[in-house]
């Protein structure tokens, strides 16, 4: 077996255009409130997370007209609710990103 068969096939990630509109939009908002580098960092890390494994998160529960499941991935102070559909090796991500509050660290 070679190195690269051994690598696994990352999920494909897909950011709705209203969830990448309301990205934008936390983004700005965590940088007013004095995060905005945190939001930044937290933001790739969910995206390498999801590309790589996105069950790091919590299930929420089993989609019943697809074979999918719905769970809630957290990096502060970013929190993402996705779908993921492993037999297509797809994320996608659908709900409004949610900028929790700032913590007193």
């Amino acid at each position: 077996m070679s190195a690269d068969s051994a690598k696994p096939e990352h999920y494909r990630v897909v950011y709705s255009g209203r969830v990448r509109q309301r990205l934008v939009a936390l983004a700005d908002l965590a940088r007013s409130r004095g995060d905005g580098v945190a939001f930044v960092a937290a933001l790739k890390e969910l995206d390498r997370r999801l590309r790589i494994y996105p069950q790091f998160g919590e299930q929420l529960f089993d989609l019943k007209q697809e074979a999918g499941q719905v769970w809630i991935g957290i990096v502060r102070p970013l929190s993402m609710r996705y779908s993921v559909f492993d037999n297509l090796r797809i994320v996608n991500v659908g709900a409004y990103p949610v900028l929790l509050p700032r913590t007193n660290s």
